[in-house]
């Protein structure tokens, strides 16, 4: 496997005529959505033969950040300001990913289009990942104009069916999304923000992911090898 995909950009409503280029997002140059979920889920049924890792990432306080600069720099306020950040958060990206997982089987980093960053790798083992987003989150602290929290989860080794793939892709990214919106929603309770918080979901199987979230998925999906 490999990593070689096109930068190329798509215009609203036109169709990709080739197959296997994916499009980056123009703004932070990761993998935009729906690209990067077409690949992955594409891709899901061959990387879960190995430990699948994903991470999702949200920048924190952006809100407050974006409405504060007017006091700093009264023509970058907003969503000018919201834009700054997220360019900078995707090149930090983009850069920990040159160095962190070149050496990988399979990696890629994409955006929703919002203010997050998700990251999917197969090689390393789960420790070595997460100790990855670690220095991912280090380093969007001390570079990005807002730090980023981190959830992070591993997939056991399973045999998924083709026609499984897109609920297993739906399944392992709603759990870490549950995760890291959890750790933001207490600390907004609590009246703050996070600030460059990693949270490790561990190594887990798609069946305990089917059994958590209380909808009715195929049996076998995610057998474990």
């Amino acid at each position: 496997m490999t990593n070689g995909y096109q930068t190329k950009y798509l215009r609203y409503g036109e169709i990709p005529r080739s197959v296997g280029v994916l499009y980056c997002d123009p703004l932070t140059s990761l993998i935009a959505y729906p690209s990067f979920e077409d690949h992955l889920i594409e891709m899901l049924p061959k990387l879960c033969a190995n430990e699948l890792h994903l991470a999702i990432g949200d920048v924190d306080g952006l809100r407050d950040y974006v409405m504060e600069r007017r006091a700093v720099d009264p023509y970058s306020f907003g969503h000018l300001a919201g834009n700054a950040c997220m360019r900078a958060v995707g090149a930090i990206t983009a850069e920990w990913a040159a160095n962190e997982l070149k050496d990988v089987d399979f990696h890629i980093c994409g955006t929703f289009g919002g203010d997050e960053v998700i990251i999917a790798a197969d090689g390393p083992s789960h420790d070595a990942f997460a100790q990855k987003i670690n220095i991912l989150a280090r380093d969007m602290k001390i570079s990005s104009p807002r730090p980023v929290s981190f959830a992070l989860a591993s997939l056991m080794p399973c045999a998924l069916e083709p026609a499984d793939a897109n609920t297993a892709y739906r399944t392992l990214v709603s759990a870490v999304d549950a995760r890291l919106f959890a750790l933001k929603g207490s600390a907004r309770f609590a009246g703050g923000h996070l600030e460059g918080v990693v949270a490790d979901i561990g190594t887990v199987s798609l069946s305990e992911l089917r059994d958590q979230d209380g909808i009715e998925h195929p049996a076998t999906m995610g057998e474990a090898r």
